[in-house]
């Protein structure tokens, strides 16, 4: 769903694991978290607090 990221919840470098929340994202007056969908680290933050994102639209980078 398109919104705008209220939160970013990791840095680049941290080990994430499926299900931990990456950042939040608020859309039509409510705020989702957006959970890592496998374990990894996180190589790239493609976002920033503020930024309005679009469905599908790659925000963190994990390997």
């Amino acid at each position: 769903m398109p919104g705008r990221v209220v939160k970013v919840l990791v840095a680049v470098e941290d080990q994430v694991k499926t299900g931990d929340p990456l950042l939040i994202i608020e859309a039509m007056k409510m705020e989702s978290r957006v959970p890592a969908p496998i374990d990894g680290r996180v190589v790239a933050i493609l976002t920033a607090e503020g930024d309005n994102v679009k469905t599908d639209e790659t925000v963190i980078q994990l390997e």
